[in-house]
């Protein structure tokens, strides 16, 4: 069997962000991307816990590259959703905090996305949901042993 396991789940994330974007379409036609919808709602976790939100904790929370968070974050902040302010400690850091508007997305938005997650897993056994995870934890640790020379890092 030929398995090109990294261009399945490529291609399957892909599927998923498509279908993520249509769902979180706007009415005026903008629609705001999954990820910056993962970061609203991380922000809102962390602020509600009263944890400050820096750019640092979103590029490793999402594993995202700086330019891609300071992309993401730019947009998000244009859109009236964040606000950044500076940190009392250190004017070198902003915090990222929610604006109203940007509570009530998430608010709009953790409806839509948990029944799109419902409507996803609809038929499959909670036994083979435990097993697609683990599979996804152990590519994921499989993936960061390799190294840029594609091989396996001891």
């Amino acid at each position: 069997m030929d398995r090109k396991i990294g261009l399945k789940i490529r291609i399957l994330a892909n599927e998923l962000n498509r279908k993520a974007a249509e769902i979180l379409k706007e009415d005026d036609g903008e629609a705001s991307s999954s990820i910056q919808m993962r970061i609203l709602n991380f922000i809102h976790r962390r602020n509600s816990q009263q944890v400050p939100v820096y750019q640092k904790d979103i590029e490793q929370e999402f594993d995202i590259r700086r330019s891609t968070a300071t992309g993401v974050l730019q947009t998000m902040e244009k859109r009236l959703f964040i606000e950044r302010s500076s940190c009392k400690e250190d004017n070198r850091f902003k915090t990222i905090i929610l604006t109203e508007l940007g509570k009530q997305k998430v608010k709009e938005n953790i409806v839509k996305l948990h029944k799109f997650d419902e409507l996803l897993v609809q038929g499959i056994p909670e036994e083979e949901l435990v097993i697609f995870f683990k599979l996804m934890d152990k590519l994921s640790e499989n993936s960061k042993k390799i190294n840029k020379e594609g091989e396996r890092i001891t």
